[in-house]
């Protein structure tokens, strides 16, 4: 069960750094129409800020992509390895 889990962490988390601009994107699009639709619920962004916000969105992506990627990696090393963790 921990070689599975390792390996869906590992993947998602290397899906997550590559596609993670592709997915802020879309993210910021989906959220810009949302806000067009309703804006009185919250005004639709600048130009400025739809910028800002899918920057911020592929930096969140990507750091919690490296973060998955890494707890894959702490998973599959001892089943690699064949030693077990303290």
């Amino acid at each position: 069960m921990g070689l599975f889990f390792g390996i869906v962490d590992f993947a998602g988390g290397l899906a997550l750094i590559i596609w993670g601009g592709a997915l802020s994107r879309r993210y910021n699009a989906w959220t810009t129409r949302l806000r067009e639709r309703h804006p009185n619920f919250n005004a639709p962004p600048t130009p400025e800020w739809r910028a800002r916000n899918t920057r911020i969105m592929t930096v969140m992506f990507r750091g919690f992509g490296a973060v998955i990627f890494l707890l894959g990696i702490l998973t599959l090393l001892p089943l690699l390895t064949g030693t077990k963790p303290h």
